[in-house]
């Protein structure tokens, strides 16, 4: 049996969203609701972070039309 998948936050001015899958919070950052200045935190992180200083989270260069702020 593989483990549960991370649970994925996000802030919204003080409010807090989520649980979501890895893959939503990646559709999240494409559609600009997660800005790279977003803070995050998913199951296993020591704590909140901005979103662009999470690997996992970051377009990787072959997504063209990455939002701005994320180049």
């Amino acid at each position: 049996m593989s483990p549960d998948p991370a649970r994925w936050y996000h802030l919204a001015g003080r409010q807090q969203h989520g649980p979501v899958d890895l893959a939503t919070i990646r559709d999240l950052v494409l559609d600009g609701t997660v800005t790279p200045d977003t803070y995050v935190w998913a199951d296993g992180m020591p704590d909140w972070l901005p979103a662009k200083q999470v690997p996992a989270l970051v377009p990787p260069p072959e997504v063209e039309d990455a939002p701005d702020g994320w180049r």
